[in-house]
């Protein structure tokens, strides 16, 4: 659900390693810019879906890019990496960073998108501007707020992708094992996480698999299986959403 394959140095080469382990990519991208140079090398991969971003972080610096991505939202079914972030990092942006985030959620609301959420010290905030934006179904990437708040994201009807540094996390595994599993999907966050000491790849998530089976208590296919539902109904939400804002139109 989340992997930034333009930042590993040989994006292709990862692909076609997921490709072999039967992995499918949403490569998300931290700029609209960076969509539109991944365009053309992504087509040739056919387990790639390229998602159009504008990263917390950097969406408050450029109005261009703002204004690129409302000129390419129309090219893809993929939205990420976009949110909030109020961390030390990010605070003194904040304001700009909700303009921003508004200004995605109006392009999007009711497309039936599916969209990477980054929410970092900002998770309530990010909730309530979904639903006043009309986002009933998004995806929280390497969620790492408090329990407070991942119970109202499961309760409000979104997705948590989780990747192996989540599930390493001593505070967060827990939290994940006590979740609806029809409430989780996966993700890298590749190459920004790890998995062992190499930089986390697609293919790795065999590894995160085997751990949500052990903390599940069932097989690993069992788990690919209900992770494979729970995005075929992710993806169904959004279709009915989106038929439903084109029969009120």
């Amino acid at each position: 659900m989340h992997c930034h394959l333009d930042r590993y140095r040989d994006p292709a080469k990862v692909a076609s390693e997921a490709a072999r382990a039967g992995v499918n990519i949403i490569a998300v991208t931290n700029l609209p810019s960076h969509f539109q140079q991944g365009r053309t090398p992504v087509a040739a991969l056919k387990n790639v879906r390229l998602s159009l971003g504008l990263h917390p972080l950097l969406a408050p610096h450029s109005a261009s890019e703002i204004t690129l991505f409302t000129q390419l939202a129309s090219a893809t079914s993929y939205i990420g990496e976009v949110g909030l972030d109020f961390s030390k990092e990010g605070v003194a942006t904040k304001t700009a960073q909700i303009e921003s985030f508004e200004h995605v959620l109006e392009v999007i609301e009711k497309q039936g998108k599916v969209i990477s959420i980054h929410s970092r010290g900002a998770e309530e905030t990010v909730l309530q501007r979904l639903k006043v934006g009309r986002i009933e179904t998004a995806v929280f990437h390497w969620f790492s707020g408090p329990e407070s708040a991942l119970v109202q994201v499961v309760d409000s009807g979104h997705y948590v992708s989780v990747n192996g540094a989540m599930l390493d996390s001593k505070r967060m595994r827990p939290l994940i094992a006590s979740l609806p599993k029809a409430s989780l999907l996966l993700e890298t966050d590749g190459p920004y996480t790890k998995t062992g000491s190499t930089a986390a790849r697609p293919a790795h998530l065999r590894q995160v698999v085997a751990e949500l089976a052990v903390l599940w208590g069932c097989s690993p296919s069992d788990v690919e299986f209900q992770l494979a539902t729970n995005f075929r109904t992710l993806l169904s939400r959004l279709e009915a959403d989106k038929a439903l804002e084109g029969n009120s139109a």
